[in-house]
């Protein structure tokens, strides 16, 4: 399967993820607007998403596909089964304590993300109520992570891409049908959730047992290659542990803002996960475990072209997303969330928020990519070292840039991430040399940037045409759809007028699947 097909495959589990998680969001707006119960809810969220990264998501799998492609190349497959049994069985174990004492002890937990709360007890007391009934949800979630994983290795990427649609499926569900049944609304979202993160897990363990076997707990955890990847998340839990201070931060700095201000940036922070998620976690996805076999092969020219297609690949989709979200930031928050309970200034607010935080959607998403080069390599410490780096640079920026409110907390979290990836390429370039194909990269980077000009002009033409403060409506909707479109088609048409190699690939693979149907 190639490249381009897996990537595929994995934008469309992705992108319907995502766009269930959009809806998700939608829908919680619309009912609890940007009140205190939002702040509530979204604070509660975070914190099982921000343990997830202990013992889940990219930890997990920077981790384990490396160390089961190393042991199925060296040893088999038995032995590559035997290694995921074990960290299986240690995974599990490892969520049970963390979720156990999560749910005795919430509050500590609270006042990391959400100090700014205990100026209202009913608010932090109902922030550490819901976190209590949120952190089950960890250890499906990372149950998940384990089983992509393994079918990511196996050169599946659909399914466990898709799943967390589940999640937002049921959250939304819950909301909608039995909100009206709750004193507090948004105690249906924390029952939504805990349904959908228990058919998220359940629909995994088809396609795991026909492409791994069944695999079986144990409590025999001896093997060199059991505690290398032991080791290695390690390091990657020393990662998260920065990349978490930050979150914390800016959580926190939110958190003694005015009313909203948590709803402002979580919504903003969400539009930009969106869309850099759908292309650049994808993208990811496919790039470990191909660079992982290359390094366990020590196959060079596979390495080095991998890493060429998945950084193009990324440019030319998150070019102009970047371009859009920026000129397009109060028509789109306007068209999708501005209702009674959401107002023209939580449009504006919102909408600064995702503007200023378009520069970190690039910078994350090379980032991330750059980050599965080192996790292939099995070399974190230097990450580790970027981490600690990223959060001086985020806390520093965050509390100087507090007056400006949420809008302050995005610039910095834009400059902290874009210097973060400076750092990365400096070190990448002197461990790989030209293992690390940069310059080859700066001609079509530079074609695919000149071809966002035109699409730009056009799109902040349509925009200034919108009676935006009126939100949804004909008129609005007619320049919203003009906009996208026309900016679209002029993207497409520099791109091939500048000789944009992606383009061609793309359009090949997307008419060859229309063809067969």
């Amino acid at each position: 399967m190639t490249f381009l097909r897996r990537f595929m495959y994995s934008v469309m589990g992705t992108g319907s993820s995502r766009i269930l998680g959009f809806v998700r969001d939608l829908v919680i707006t619309r009912y609890l607007g940007a009140g205190d119960s939002a702040d509530v809810f979204w604070q509660a969220y975070t914190i099982p998403g921000m343990l997830r990264r202990y013992v889940a998501d990219e930890g997990l799998t920077g981790a384990l596909v490396p160390g089961v492609a190393r042991a199925e190349i060296e040893d088999g497959p038995e032995a590559a089964q035997t290694l995921a049994n074990r960290v299986l069985s240690a995974l599990l174990l490892a969520n049970a304590v963390i979720v156990a004492l999560a749910m005795v002890f919430p509050e500590p937990l609270v006042w990391l993300v959400a100090s700014g709360f205990s100026k209202d007890p009913g608010k932090f007391a109902l922030t550490a109520s819901m976190t209590r009934w949120l952190m089950p949800f960890l250890g499906m979630v990372s149950v998940v992570s384990f089983f992509e994983g393994l079918l990511n290795h196996r050169g599946h990427f659909f399914v466990p891409k898709v799943a967390p649609g589940i999640v937002s499926f049921f959250i939304v569900g819950g909301l909608v049908l039995f909100g009206s049944q709750f004193h507090e609304p948004a105690w249906a979202l924390v029952w939504g959730n805990a349904v959908g993160g228990l058919v998220h897990v359940l629909v995994h363990l088809p396609i795991v047992r026909r492409l791994w076997g069944p695999l079986r707990l144990t409590l025999d955890f001896d093997g060199p290659r059991f505690r290398r990847v032991v080791r290695e998340m390690g390091k990657v839990v020393a990662i998260g542990l920065f990349a978490q201070v930050n979150i914390i931060l800016l959580r926190t700095l939110a958190s003694w803002m005015p009313t909203g201000a948590v709803s402002h940036y979580t919504i903003g922070t969400r539009m930009i996960d969106l869309t850099q998620g759908i292309i650049a976690v994808a993208i990811g996805s496919v790039l470990l475990p191909a660079i992982s076999a290359s390094v366990a092969a020590a196959d060079w020219d596979a390495f080095r072209a991998d890493i060429t297609r998945a950084l193009r690949l990324a440019a030319f989709l998150l070019f102009p997303s970047a371009v859009g979200l920026f000129l397009y930031a109060v028509p789109l928050v306007s068209m999708v969330y501005l209702n009674d309970r959401f107002v023209w200034r939580d449009v504006e607010w919102t909408a600064s928020t995702i503007q200023m935080l378009a520069p970190f959607m690039l910078s994350i998403a090379g980032v991330n990519l750059l980050r599965r080069v080192f996790f292939a390599l099995e070399k974190r410490n230097a990450v580790l070292v970027l981490g600690g780096v990223a959060v001086a640079v985020t806390g520093v920026a965050g509390l100087a840039s507090m007056p400006l409110g949420v809008v302050g907390l995005a610039m910095s979290l834009s400059f902290a991430t874009t210097l973060q990836l400076a750092l990365y390429l400096v070190i990448l370039r002197r461990e790989l040399g030209d293992r690390l194909p940069l310059g080859p990269l700066v001609s079509p980077l530079g074609r695919m940037a000149a071809a966002t000009v035109p699409m730009g002009l056009f799109a902040y033409w349509a925009a200034l045409h919108g009676h935006w403060t009126t939100g949804f409506g004909t008129t609005n909707a007619f320049w919203f759809v003009t906009g996208i479109a026309g900016a679209a088609v002029l993207y497409a048409l520099g791109c091939w007028l500048l000789g944009v190699e992606e383009l061609t690939a793309v359009v090949r693979r997307v008419s060859g699947r229309l063809r067969r149907r």
